[in-house]
């Protein structure tokens, strides 16, 4: 009697490794691109500007979330790529970053941090 109920166990035990490398992966929508805009002689943050980042044939205009992110442009969310920010601010020349690569891991996009500096034009 004894042999089977090991069997069993042994057969569970086996079956549970492969699990091991599984990845449990949360249910957030994470941002590829997190964007401030300063100016570059004060550092202060521009909350007004307008923010776009495209990669190939796909435009997006990062949007702010004023109640938990001021002043911080986002988007790409959970798209990797390698992208091209263009910034637009009243009284400020254009300021444009590019070759910012956004990766992805086993569940969401890694997100990178941006800091464009204007100056005024």
């Amino acid at each position: 009697m004894k042999r089977p109920l090991f069997f069993g166990l042994a057969l569970l035990t086996l079956a549970g490794c492969g699990l091991q490398n599984e990845v449990a992966c949360t249910a957030i929508a994470a941002y590829g691109l997190n964007v401030t805009v300063v100016d570059d002689a004060t550092g202060q943050q521009l909350c007004n500007a307008t923010v776009t980042a495209t990669e190939g044939t796909y435009a997006e205009p990062l949007t702010t979330f004023t109640s938990t992110a001021p002043c911080t442009y986002l988007g790409a969310t959970e798209r990797a790529g390698t992208y091209r920010i263009d910034v637009e601010a009243p009284g400020y020349a254009d300021g444009t970053v590019a070759d910012v690569v956004v990766d992805k891991d086993e569940c969401h996009v890694i997100g990178e941090a941006v800091e464009v500096r204007l100056t005024k034009s």
